[in-house]
């Protein structure tokens, strides 16, 4: 009976936590929202608990203005703890920009959500965008990002 007690208490401490985030399937989801009025390069998503050994998550092929694309399901776990999730895309001049999305602190969350709000792309092919969702943890965002 105590164990059950404990189980619900945890059960609804997770549910709290996860807020509007709770409809998300386990596994990572990223959301992708183009509110600019251009389109979006191939965004890469992918995590790395040094910066250097990437592992793919997804990618997103060009996105037009207006449109939403999704990555998710079970089988784009994060396998290991203190880990960061990345996006990989390519600017005008050739190069390709890193951007870190989320730090998790926990050993393979079952659940991480990103989602991305792109208002704009600048001259140089930066992407001016907010981030928030949840880390298996906890909720975070809204951040802006090269505002």
């Amino acid at each position: 009976m105590n164990a059950m007690c404990i189980y619900l208490l945890f059960y609804a401490w997770e549910m709290k936590d996860q807020g509007k985030y709770r409809k998300y399937d386990k596994g990572v989801t990223i959301e992708v929202n183009n509110l600019s009025n251009q389109s979006l390069p191939e965004l890469i998503f992918s995590y790395s608990v040094n910066q250097t050994d990437f592992k793919e998550v997804g990618t997103i092929q060009s996105l037009k203005a207006g449109e939403l694309s999704q990555i998710s399901g079970s089988s784009k776990e994060i396998k290991s703890s203190d880990t960061s999730l990345y996006l990989h895309y390519y600017i005008d001049n050739g190069g390709k920009a890193l951007d870190s999305l989320a730090y998790f602190s926990t050993a393979e969350p079952s659940k991480a959500v990103i989602v991305l709000n792109i208002h704009e792309v600048n001259p140089h092919g930066f992407l001016k965008y907010e981030k928030m969702g949840y880390d298996g943890w906890s909720q975070f965002g809204v951040e802006e990002i090269n505002y």
